[in-house]
C-alpha cells in the first residue's frame, strides 16, 4: 500500500511531541529519513513538523538535536518562514554559539546551514540573527553559508555604523582575513573588512594591527586573482594607516613593499590612487616606512606617475614625494632627475590644461628647502620659468609656494658659482612685473618676501621725460633740455626743444642693473640753451627704491628753483619704470 506524505508525517509529529525521549528520538530519526525526499519536504503537512523540530533542536539533548536539526536542514528551504515563526533563529543561534561543551562540528555546520537557508529567503531576517552568530557563520566550510553571512553583516554595517565594533569584538577580523588568505568569497570579505577598518573605533582596537601583515601578504600573493578584492584589501590598508600608531607599527614595512609592488604592476586608475594614498599615510610620520618605500623601488615608480595624463595622479604622486623627502632620511635617494620629473609634470599640465599643480610646486619647495645642494643644478635653473608661471597664473597657494621656492634659490646665489647665480637671477627676473602687481593686493608676509626678491633681481630702470610746464625765463626764449645722472655714471641728455615754455620731449633713457640700485637717486637737471650759454631752470631728485617695488612711478615733479615771477611753479612730467626688459622707447 502506498501512503501519502501526510499519512506518513502526521503520526511522526505526534512522536515528536511525546513526553518520552525515546519516542521523540524514534520520531525524529524516521522523519529525517523521509525528509530526504523532495515531495515529503514540500508537502503542507511537513510545515506542521517545523515547530516540534525547533523545540527539539533547542532542548539540549545531543542525540535529539542532531536528528531534529538534520530534518530542519532538509525542509528549511521549503518552509523558512515557519522556522522563523517557531523561534528557530533563537534556538539554532544557541547551538551556534554554544561553547561548553562545544557541539560536534557536523551539528554546528548543520545549524549554520539551516540559518543560511532562512536568511536567503528574506533579507529582513538579517536583523533577527545576533551579530555574533553571523560572525561565527564566517567560519563555515560551506561557501553558501559564508556568502549569506557576509551579505547580512554588510547590511548591518551599512544600517548601523556602530555594529562594526561589535563585529570586530566577535572575531570578524580574523575570520575575514582567513577567508582572504584561503581565497574564498574574496570580494565580499574584502568589502566588509574595508568597511570595518573605515570605522575609527575599530582602528583603535588592539586587534587591528594584526591585520596589516595578512593584508600585505594577500596583495603579494600570486594566487590573488580578483582585482576588486585586491582593491578592497588596499583600501583596508589605507584605512588602517589613517591611525598614526598603526602606520608606525612593525608590520607597516611589509605594507610599504606590497603597495609599491602593486604600483609596479601598473594597476587601473582606482587601484593606483588607493595605493598612492595608502603610501602617503604610511610615510607621513615614519622614517622607517620612507626608507622601506625607497628600498622597494618606490621612488622610481612614483617618478613615472608624475608624467601620467591623469592630473589627480600627478598631484597625489607629488604629495607622496613631498612626504618622502620632508626630512633627510632619504638623502641618498634625492637626485636632479627627480627635479626634472617634477618640472616636466608642471610643464605638461600647464600646456595641456593651462593650470598649475600646487602639489607639484610644494614637492619642489620641500626638496629645495631640505636639500640646498640641488640649488646649483641645471635642473634647478630650468625649473625657474615654471615658478614664474605659477606666480602669474596659479592660485594663492601655488603663488605662495612658488615665491617661497624662488626665495630659497635666491639665498644661495651668493654662495654658488657666479655664472649659475646670474643665469638663475636673469630667468627669475621675468617675475618682476608679476611681483610688483601682486604686492598691491597680497598679505604682509607675501609683500615682505616679494620685496626682498625684487631687490635681488636684475632689471632695467627706464626714465621717460615727457614734457615740461611753465619753463619761462626772465629774459629771452626758452630752449629747454634735460640731463639725467645716476651715481657716478655719465649723464644722459634729451634733445633741445627751441622756443617753448612747455616743451615735449617724450624721450626715455634706460639703465641696466645686475641688482636694483638700492639707496641711489636719479638727478634730473633742466636747462635752457642760448647763444650766451646755458641757464639752469631747476633740478629734480627722485629716490629709486620706491619704483623697484611699485613698478611705475609717474607724475609732475616740481623743479627746485625760484620759479616764475608770477609765482607759478616749473614742473616736469616724468615716468619712471623698473622692469625686467629694456623699454621700446629707449631701444
Amino acid at each position: 500500500m502506498k501512503l501519502t506524505p501526510s499519512q506518513v508525517i502526521e503520526p511522526l509529529i505526534t512522536f515528536l511531541e511525546s513526553p518520552s525521549q525515546a519516542i521523540q528520538q524514534l520520531g525524529s530519526e524516521l522523519l529525517s529519513h523521509f525528509l530526504v525526499q523532495e515531495h515529503f519536504q514540500q508537502d503542507i503537512t511537513t510545515k506542521n513538523a517545523v515547530g516540534p523540530l525547533v523545540r527539539l533542536a533547542g532542548i539540549g539533548i545531543l542525540t535529539l538535536q542532531k536528528t531534529a536539526i538534520k530534518s530542519l536542514e532538509s525542509i528549511s528551504m521549503s518552509w523558512p518562514k515557519a522556522v522563523v515563526d517557531a523561534g528557530g533563529i533563537l534556538q539554532l543561534s544557541k547551538v551556534v554559539i554554544q561553547d561548553d561543551p562545544q557541539p560536534p562540528y557536523a551539528l554546528w555546520e548543520s545549524a549554520l546551514l539551516v540559518l543560511s537557508n532562512v536568511l536567503r529567503f528574506n533579507s529582513e531576517y538579517y536583523f533577527k540573527v545576533p551579530l555574533v552568530v553571523l560572525v561565527r557563520m564566517l567560519n563555515s566550510t560551506v561557501e553558501t553559508t559564508i556568502t549569506i553571512a557576509l551579505s547580512a553583516l554588510i547590511v548591518h554595517e551599512r544600517s548601523d555604523a556602530s555594529s562594526a565594533v561589535l563585529m570586530a569584538e566577535a572575531g570578524a577580523l580574523d575570520a575575514l582575513l582567513e577567508l582572504l588568505r584561503s581565497h574564498r568569497c574574496e570580494e565580499a570579505s574584502g568589502r566588509l573588512l574595508e568597511a570595518l577598518f573605515n570605522n575609527v573605533r575599530v582602528r583603535e582596537m588592539k586587534v587591528s594591527k594584526y591585520a596589516i601583515a595578512p593584508l600585505s601578504q594577500y596583495l603579494l600573493d600570486p594566487q590573488t586573482q580578483s582585482e576588486s578584492a585586491r582593491l578592497l584589501a588596499a583600501l583596508a590598508l589605507g584605512d588602517l594607516f589613517q591611525h598614526e600608531g598603526l602606520a608606525r607599527a612593525r608590520d607597516a614595512v611589509s605594507a610599504c613593499r606590497a603597495l609599491v609592488s602593486m604600483l609596479e604592476d601598473q594597476p587601473n586608475v582606482e587601484m593606483t590612487m588607493v595605493a598612492i594614498c595608502a603610501l602617503q599615510n604610511l610615510v607621513m610620520n615614519s622614517r622607517t616606512n620612507r626608507r622601506a618605500v625607497a628600498e622597494a623601488g618606490g621612488i622610481l615608480v612614483i617618478q613615472e606617475l608624475l608624467l601620467s595624463q591623469n592630473s589627480e595622479f600627478v598631484g597625489q604622486a607629488a604629495l607622496l614625494i613631498k612626504f618622502l623627502f620632508s626630512n633627510h632620511t632619504l638623502q641618498e635617494y634625492i637626485s636632479n632627475e627627480l627635479i626634472r620629473y617634477l618640472t616636466a609634470a608642471l610643464d605638461k599640465e600647464l600646456w595641456s590644461t593651462d593650470t598649475i599643480n600646487e602639489f607639484v610646486l610644494k614637492a619642489i619647495n620641500v626638496i629645495f628647502r631640505n636639500f640646498p645642494k640641488l640649488h646649483i643644478s641645471e635642473e634647478a635653473t630650468l625649473c625657474i620659468p615654471n615658478l614664474v608661471a605659477a606666480l602669474k597664473d596659479g592660485n594663492e597657494a601655488a603663488q605662495e609656494s612658488a615665491l617661497d621656492t624662488l626665495c630659497l634659490l635666491k639665498h644661495s646665489w651668493s654662495t654658488m658659482p657666479i655664472d649659475i647665480a646670474k643665469a638663475q637671477a636673469t630667468i627669475a627676473a621675468e617675475a618682476i612685473p608679476i611681483l610688483q602687481l601682486l604686492m598691491k593686493t597680497c598679505s604682509p608676509s607675501f609683500q615682505e618676501r616679494a620685496d626682498s626678491l625684487l631687490h635681488c633681481l636684475p632689471g632695467c630702470l627706464t626714465v621717460t621725460i615727457k614734457r615740461g610746464n611753465n619753463l619761462r625765463q626772465a629774459m629771452g626764449s626758452t630752449n629747454a633740455f634735460c640731463q639725467l645722472t645716476i651715481g657716478n655714471g655719465p649723464p644722459r641728455q634729451t634733445k633741445v626743444v627751441n622756443h617753448s615754455t612747455c616743451p615735449e620731449w617724450k624721450e626715455g633713457f634706460t639703465w641696466a642693473f645686475d641688482v636694483p640700485p638700492k639707496g641711489q637717486k636719479i638727478h634730473i637737471l633742466c636747462r635752457s640753451k642760448s647763444t650766451f650759454g646755458k641757464t639752469t631752470l631747476g633740478r629734480v631728485t627722485i629716490q629709486i627704491d620706491k619704483v623697484v617695488t611699485e613698478g611705475l612711478y609717474s607724475g609732475f615733479f616740481s623743479l627746485d628753483h625760484d620759479g616764475n615771477k608770477d609765482g607759478s611753479s616749473r614742473t616736469l612730467e616724468i615716468d619712471i619704470l623698473w622692469s625686467n626688459r629694456m623699454s621700446n622707447e629707449s631701444l
